[in-house]
Parts: C-alpha cells; sequence; structure tokens
C-alpha cells in the first residue's frame, strides 16, 4: 500500500495541531479538499482568534483588510511578475494558509490550514486608453471595490496584488492582504523579495 502511493500522506503526528486523530485528521480533509491538499495544521494565535471571530461575527465590516498602493515605472513583464509571487506564495507558508471552524467533539475549534499548493492572487489590466482623470476615477473605484470584496478567510489567497498599465511603461499596483496572515511591517520585506526574484528570473538566474 504505502510503496503505490506517489506522495506520503498525512497523520495526526506530521501535523502541528496536537489531539487530532486519524478520523479527525480524514474528515478535515475531506471538508478542505475543494480548497488544495493539507500540508499542516496548526492553532491560532491569540491575536489571529480575535481577528477570525470579529470576521465570522461581522463579515463585511472590513476590520484587518490591508490595502497597499504605488506606481512602478520602467519596463514591467507582468508574467514573470505573477512567477515571482508564485515562488513566494510557495515559499511561504503562512501565504498558503486558510481558517476553518473544524468540529471536535461537542465544540468548535479554529484551525489554520497550510495547502502543499495554492496559486498566487495575480490580476492584470490594460487602461491606457483611458485619459488621466478617467483612470485615477477607475483606479479610485477599484480600489474600493477590491475592499468591499474582501476575503473569505476559508477558501481565497489572502494577499491579492492588481496589476494596472496606465501608460506605456507605467504600472499601478494596488496590494491587498488580510492582517491575519501578515501585517504592514512585513509589506515591505514582500515586495523586497518579489522583486528580487523578479530581477533574477529576467536575468535567467535563481533567486537567492
Amino acid at each position: 500500500h504505502c510503496a503505490s502511493k506517489e506522495r506520503s500522506e498525512l497523520t495526526p503526528s506530521d501535523v502541528l495541531f496536537k489531539g487530532l486523530t486519524l478520523g479527525q485528521l480524514e474528515q478535515l480533509t475531506e471538508q478542505t479538499a475543494s480548497v488544495g491538499e493539507l500540508e499542516n495544521v496548526y492553532a491560532l494565535s491569540p491575536m489571529q482568534k480575535g481577528m477570525l471571530f470579529h470576521n465570522l461575527m461581522e463579515p463585511d465590516s472590513g476590520a484587518y483588510f490591508q490595502q497597499a498602493s504605488f506606481d512602478q515605472k520602467g519596463s514591467f513583464d507582468v508574467e514573470i511578475f505573477r512567477k515571482s509571487l508564485d515562488v513566494l506564495t510557495q515559499r511561504h507558508e503562512a501565504l498558503r494558509t486558510n481558517f476553518h471552524m473544524f468540529e471536535t467533539g461537542h465544540s468548535q475549534e479554529p484551525l489554520q490550514i497550510v495547502f502543499r499548493h495554492k496559486d498566487s492572487d495575480l490580476s492584470f489590466q490594460d487602461i491606457r486608453e483611458m485619459q488621466e482623470a478617467e483612470q485615477q476615477a477607475y483606479i479610485q473605484a477599484f480600489k474600493l471595490e477590491d475592499q468591499a470584496r474582501g476575503f473569505n478567510l476559508g477558501t481565497d489567497a489572502l494577499m491579492r496584488v492588481q496589476v494596472l498599465q496606465t501608460h506605456e511603461e507605467t504600472y499601478h499596483l494596488v496590494w491587498s492582504f488580510h492582517h491575519i496572515v501578515m501585517d504592514g511591517w512585513c509589506l515591505s520585506l514582500v515586495t523586497g523579495e518579489v522583486f528580487g526574484t523578479y530581477f533574477a528570473l529576467l536575468e535567467q538566474k535563481q533567486p537567492e
């Protein structure tokens, strides 16, 4: 049986959350199968529990939704940037994590589920045909719409990037994430790593 398997299967001793039975782990695997394949299961920190509780009580409040934006000038290869985001997502478990309320006996236990693979969320729009005032209005409306969309903590990638091309070599990036997986201090580290990978891939080098 073991030799016939293409990859190892998790048992309760493989995950960081202690106390799951084999039956419960199989149940959890089944419940989250539509999102992806489990890699690990963690408990939440007390701060994360508070954020999850607030999100469940008021899903449309926008609390803990973070959004940053900036202009990028110069030549920009969106597909290589997409690959750079994929490298980042694969390297950091937090970016492959979702949050799940799991029934354990008579109570519900909030768990964070790490998936073996999760696609990064990058979208691109070319708005060069718009006049500058129209572009600014469009970008502002997009940011509000993006904030209203929020995040589904159970299924979404909890960081997403929108690239809007405004001129031949000018782009506006909108970077949104949920505070439950990263904070504003992380953003400079994340963008630094993504662009470090981007420039390495442009030169066909292995990112450091």
